[in-house]
């Protein structure tokens, strides 16, 4: 745009100088305004400020000097236009402008030009002003789309990097409580009945390998080309609860389940996140507690459903914490975290025997979704 700029000002230059018949007075007028322009052009660090000066005063200065010389007043058109696009401070843009208009129309009516179409350059003036003004705004509103798309994209990839820790964090603590608990029975198996302890280990073994192959999915999920059948397996929903308690149940852990409803009626997101909540709560419960009693509740309830793991009993397995208590984790984080990205809530806390953890989420159907 520099370039285009310089090089009309240098045709106007030109022609301005052809017209004359004595060009001299015209030439030592014409070349610093021209030679500034392309100073400003060639030199991004090259201030503006001598542009708008001398692109507004010459031309005025060279018709008062020589009288009739209208051709190079349309530099003045430009630089107005030039100022009003680029020009920051509004407040100056507005008083340079109003004060070149002001100067035409004051040497215009006083005669000091002879038959200065000074009405005409007013107009010019005002169309250059006007269409500068619009390029600025439009300017403005694609680098405030731009920088309100960039702070999207950085939004979405710390949401992204939230999911994925969540994701792993859930899989992984799952997988490796379960085999613990299958390893712990296994230990205190060995010597009293080796047959049940080899079966512990046998489940501990598929528990390990079930795990593997889901954060194997999970991975794949995460990579654009991946066209894996692990990739392309579908992801639980909140009928495998009944899968997941049981899971728990065959390593050692005393869990009762209670659904109502149609837990097939909920949408997938909506449906994945409570089995996660569900899956995290007993993980924790294996986590920082023995011998504890659970119980898990599906309520399925027209636009919403509700899940509560409800822990009683059972010994502390680190200082500080009641049965089934949560610690600081990441857990009851990645759980909340779950729970409001599809538009739940959750209330998690201690009770007189244990500890609790209740979530209300959307099925899908209507409010959230809708």
């Amino acid at each position: 745009m520099r370039i285009a700029f310089a090089v009309a000002v240098s045709l106007i230059g030109l022609g301005a100088l052809l017209t004359r018949d004595e060009p001299a007075v015209d030439f030592s007028l014409i070349l610093p305004t021209v030679g500034v322009y392309w100073l400003w052009a060639s030199f991004r660090g090259f201030p503006a400020g001598p542009v708008y000066l001398l692109g507004i005063v010459i031309p005025v200065t060279l018709n008062i000097v020589e009288s009739d010389d209208e051709i190079f007043m349309f530099v003045v058109i430009l630089t107005v236009a030039l100022l009003a696009v680029r020009e920051a401070d509004r407040t100056v843009v507005t008083a340079v402008i109003l004060a070149a208009g002001l100067v035409i129309m004051i040497l215009g009516l006083t005669g000091a030009l002879s038959d200065f179409a000074w009405p005409n350059w007013l107009v010019g003036l005002g169309l250059a002003w006007g269409a500068g003004e619009v390029v600025y705004r439009y300017s403005l509103t694609v680098a405030e789309l731009q920088q309100t798309r960039a702070l999207i994209a950085d939004q979405a990839a710390v949401n992204e990097r939230r999911r994925i820790a969540r994701d792993v964090h859930d899989l992984v603590g799952h997988s490796l409580s379960v085999v613990m608990l299958h390893l712990t029975g296994a230990r205190h198996l060995v010597r009293k009945d080796p047959d049940e302890a080899v079966r512990a280990l046998e489940q501990a073994e598929a528990a390990g390998r079930a795990s593997l192959a889901e954060i194997r999915r999970t991975v794949g999920l995460l990579r654009e080309e991946s066209d894996s059948s692990e990739a392309a397996l579908p992801s639980p929903d909140l009928s495998d609860v009944y899968s997941l308690v049981y899971e728990f149940v065959q390593a050692g852990l005393d869990v009762e389940l209670e659904t109502s409803g149609d837990l097939t009626a909920v949408d997938a997101a909506c449906a994945l996140a409570g089995y996660r909540i569900a899956q995290e709560a007993l993980t924790n419960v294996t986590r920082h507690t023995s011998g504890a009693e659970v119980k898990v509740t599906v309520n399925v309830l027209g636009d919403s459903y509700e899940v509560a793991v409800v822990n009683s009993g059972g010994k502390a397995l680190a200082p500080g914490l009641g049965a089934g208590g949560l610690g600081s984790g990441f857990g009851l984080v990645s759980m909340r975290e779950r729970a409001k990205s599809v538009g739940g809530s959750l209330i998690a806390g201690p009770t007189p025997g244990g500890w609790s953890i209740e979530v209300s989420i959307p099925t899908g159907k209507a409010g959230f979704f809708q």
